[in-house]
């Protein structure tokens, strides 16, 4: 799927999904598919440094959940599966999940294991600051007062601003681009 094409970000709502999400390396695996496209096991174990066997098993269990799916076989080699995304983001809430207590604690479940990979990604920038790019990298910290209906709204413009970055059009101008993680978070809490 294409950035840009209808569904390329979808609202999760499945039990099943969720909790394929809330394992550490499953969410690795789904980030290394975001990032690289379509891949083969082997190759997703080499460069994640997960065994093969547990990468097929992770896969079955994505594939099972309806988040990843066969890619198309290169015709010239018939011998390695290769493995994409269904859709290139996914979004959910835990208000919606308000009456259904498995499904919720699924999602909260994997929005930490989520919120704990983006933490430690910017841990790790952090402890090995390289320029240009510890010049460049983005920290900001605001406290607003919004109604419920204004931070939604906030939300919804924050995900529009990043899917319009990643769905642009890159130029071809020589200009060193290295995958960059971009995350936000807002939501209700005291100093």
């Amino acid at each position: 799927m294409q950035d840009g094409e209808p569904g390329d970000v979808r609202t999760i709502d499945e039990v099943r999904a969720l909790a394929a999400l809330a394992h550490p390396d499953r969410a690795r695996l789904m980030d290394a598919l975001a990032v690289d496209g379509p891949s083969t096991t082997g190759a997703m174990a080499s460069s994640l440094g997960i065994a093969t066997g547990s990468v097929s098993h992770h896969l079955r269990v994505l594939t099972d959940a309806g988040l990843v799916e066969r890619a198309p076989q290169d015709p010239t080699d018939l011998r390695e599966r290769r493995w994409k995304l269904v859709s290139r983001g996914m979004r959910w809430s835990a208000g919606q999940f308000r009456d259904r207590p498995a499904v919720a604690s699924a999602a909260a479940a994997a929005e930490a294991v989520m919120l704990g990979r983006e933490f430690e990604r910017a841990r790790a920038f952090l402890e090995s600051p390289e320029p240009p790019w510890d010049d460049s990298a983005v920290s900001v910290h605001a406290w607003l007062r919004l109604s419920a209906d204004e931070l939604t709204e906030l939300g919804r413009q924050l995900e529009e601003l990043l899917l319009d970055w990643r769905r642009r059009e890159i130029p071809d101008d020589g200009a060193d681009r290295r995958r960059v993680l971009a995350f936000s978070r807002a939501f209700p809490s005291r100093p």
